[in-house]
């Protein structure tokens, strides 16, 4: 019964996700973006099949792929499939530590972040689960202070939204339900009409494309 009230509910917000908020966000305002976040939309639409409930990329180890971070979240926003080959798995503790150190630093958290995951799918491996939690309390602590004392422009955007990207691509994999909850709490913060003065401004709509395969595959 349990289970069931909590599909239910993530059907309702799919639903809302998609029959709403997408609906209002403009492709017009994204500059020269507004081609993916346009597609993004339409895919997207209630009256579409899903395709990407069954259609979910995974990786079992380290992989490379044939793209960077930024383009491979907006391939897997689309649901589009990665070519992936093997390769040696990073250490990870020296990066917790650098995550750590430049916590007061979002640009070059933003680079190590992109730098590390090349491959998103990377960011699901249980091995990285230190630095899950690490941009998991980052979101939920200071982040999320900093917005709801001020605003959502207090905190740097592009690094805000690759975490929360970052984030959608473990919760399509993960069966801790407290990641979903993260991107729960920021599509009920961030404002529906909100169109971030960011470089990379498009991640919002991978965020919400990303979130939205989520709430497909647990509802």
């Amino acid at each position: 019964m349990r289970d069931q009230l909590i599909a239910n509910a993530l059907k309702q917000r799919l639903d809302e996700l998609c029959g709403e908020r997408l609906r209002v966000m403009m492709p017009e305002g994204f500059g020269a973006d507004a081609g993916f976040v346009s597609e993004l939309r339409e895919q997207w639409l209630p009256e579409r099949p899903n395709l990407h409930k069954s259609g979910r990329q995974t990786a079992g180890t380290w992989m490379n792929s044939n793209t960077d971070c930024l383009s491979a979240l907006q391939a897997l926003s689309l649901g589009q499939v990665l070519r992936l080959e093997e390769f040696p798995h990073p250490l990870v503790d020296p990066f917790v530590q650098e995550l750590d150190m430049c916590r007061r630093d979002p640009s070059r958290r933003f680079q190590l972040l992109t730098q590390r995951y090349a491959c998103p799918l990377n960011f699901a491996l249980p091995a990285e689960a230190k630095i899950r939690e690490h941009v998991l309390t980052r979101l939920m602590v200071q982040d999320r202070a900093s917005i709801e004392q001020r605003s959502v422009t207090s905190v740097d955007s592009d690094d805000l939204l690759l975490k929360l990207n970052l984030l959608a691509v473990h919760a399509q994999r993960a069966s801790d339900l407290r990641f979903l909850d993260a991107l729960n709490y920021y599509y009920e913060l961030l404002p529906a009409d909100w169109i971030p003065h960011a470089r990379h401004k498009w991640l919002l709509a991978s965020y919400l494309g990303l979130y939205a395969g989520a709430l497909a595959v647990r509802s």
